[in-house]
């Protein structure tokens, strides 16, 4: 069995104190010598001052050491691969506070180990990382015998990615953080509906999120969320729900440091990129799961004006087992169709009715009707989108599989076929229109507004501006 050490001489710790810019101050109490196979108490004091927000203490560990949490102060605690990590969502109010680890050596550790940090914060804007002292623990009476299976690993693990990419480090250089450009690989996505329950919600400033589930193999699942975020900087939290069964692994982080710890997957930015729009990807992998329906909630937080905000992801439904290659084979049998491009942009445009006789006739092969070459468009205005994927599909799919057999248009954005409703010249109408979806049992994947301006596809945000709209809840 392990001991614990409660009484050490203070002469044989070594307190460390960090001072950084802003007149943040750390000790970390960190014992000069330890006994294999023994435990220690250690105290981190963090003097921030006024310092608030997005905050996270890093302590590396060498191979024969490991942590577990004793007081957290409201910080997501995890270990692994060596690494500690208090992170703060919000850091507490009080200009002074103390966390604290238990301190465990293995049984075979021996030697002069080197123990590091770094302190990462958020301040006016801008993200910092500020260096903690280097310690170094020393281990002696590595020889004692320990039965390894009546130890119980209390570490909590993050899945590190599978086939890695070149790493670009954010905050650190860790398996926590990857290369923005990592791209995913090319499949055919399935258009998935969300389940009755939780139902997308556009957040405040008009940011929206939408994700996809496509099926590799029965048991795994390529999970995509875009986040039309605008021109929303500072940090930012996407936080999504896996169902019981599973493990989640990273494979695209647009810069943000991703964790998976339970049931709770986070891609956490400590400042958001500059582009508008953001897209994560990770694996669903089956463990324990049955063959069945699954379902995935998420939401999207962030900070506007200085107060927390959040856009609902809602609920997205998948199968695992015999049923998941099953679905994804039914959305290859629809026929595509080959679009007549618009001459003089890019993104093209088509639309598809049911209320006239051509456009009646191509749903029910599965089509778009492209007879009809929309005016160009002017001014600002507003659409709804109300689903998106790789390939392409008629409005006898929307009919079947959403309940809907309005108007459509299609439009190519940034390598997707994204599907959208209405042309607004309000905001706020456009808004209702979504909100009418959603109360409407569309079981659309999110329906939210998106913004023109003489056609091209802007951010909300931007529209209201150049419209000198207000926008509305």
């Amino acid at each position: 069995m392990l001991k614990f050490i409660t009484l050490f001489n203070l002469a044989g710790l070594f307190l460390f104190r960090a001072f950084f810019l802003t007149d943040v101050m750390i000790t970390h109490e960190t014992p000069s010598t330890m006994q294999a196979g023994t435990e220690v108490k250690v105290t981190v004091t963090i003097d921030k001052g006024q310092l608030s927000g997005f905050a996270k203490l890093q302590i590396d560990l060498p191979e024969g050491l490991s942590a577990t949490a004793i007081e957290t102060k409201g910080a997501s605690f995890t270990f692994a691969d060596g690494k500690l990590k208090f992170i703060w969502m919000a850091l507490p109010t009080q200009p002074q506070f103390k966390v604290s680890y238990t301190l465990s050596a293995a049984a075979n550790a021996i030697g002069s180990l080197p123990v590091n940090g770094k302190f990462s914060y958020i301040e006016d804007n801008e993200r910092k990382t500020e260096e903690l002292p280097s310690t170094t623990i020393t281990i002696s009476g590595g020889t004692v015998a320990q039965d390894q299976s009546t130890v119980p690993d209390l570490s909590p693990v993050i899945q590190a990615p599978e086939n890695p990419v070149a790493l670009q480090p954010v905050l650190d250089n860790t398996n926590d953080v990857s290369s923005a450009g990592a791209g995913a690989p090319a499949l055919n996505t399935t258009i998935v509906t969300p389940m009755a329950g939780i139902a997308p919600q556009q957040g405040a400033g008009g940011v929206t999120g939408t994700r996809s589930i496509s099926a590799i193999t029965e048991t795994e699942m390529l999970v995509e969320v875009t986040v039309n975020k605008g021109a929303i900087r500072g940090f930012g939290k996407l936080q999504e729900t896996i169902p019981i069964g599973f493990t989640a692994l990273e494979k695209t982080s647009s810069e943000a440091i991703f964790t998976a710890q339970d049931r709770i997957v986070k891609f956490v930015w400590l400042n958001l990129p500059a582009s508008n729009e953001l897209k994560v990807v990770y694996k669903l992998r089956q463990t324990t799961a049955s063959d069945e329906e699954h379902t995935v909630n998420g939401e999207f937080g962030y900070l506007l004006n200085d107060e927390t905000q959040k856009a609902i992801l809602g609920s997205t439904k998948f199968y695992t087992g015999p049923k998941a290659l099953e679905s994804q084979q039914a959305i290859a049998t629809i026929p595509e169709v080959v679009p007549t491009p618009d001459p003089i942009k890019t993104d093209v445009t088509e639309t598809a009715s049911g209320n006239n006789q051509a456009a009646t006739t191509a749903q029910t092969q599965g089509k778009v009707n492209t007879n009809r070459v929309p005016a160009p468009e002017t001014g600002v205005t507003y659409k709804v989108q109300i689903s998106a994927a790789h390939r392409e599909v008629g409005a006898a799919y929307f009919a079947e599989r959403h309940n809907y057999s309005g108007d459509f248009s299609i439009e190519r954005h940034e390598g997707w076929i994204k599907y959208v409703t209405g042309r607004f010249g309000e905001y706020r109408s456009a808004r209702d229109q979504r909100q009418s979806y959603v109360n409407g049992g569309n079981n659309f994947p999110g329906p939210f507004v998106t913004a023109y301006n003489n056609g091209d596809r802007v951010t909300v945000q931007e529209a209201l501006m150049i419209s000198n709209q207000k926008w509305a809840q």
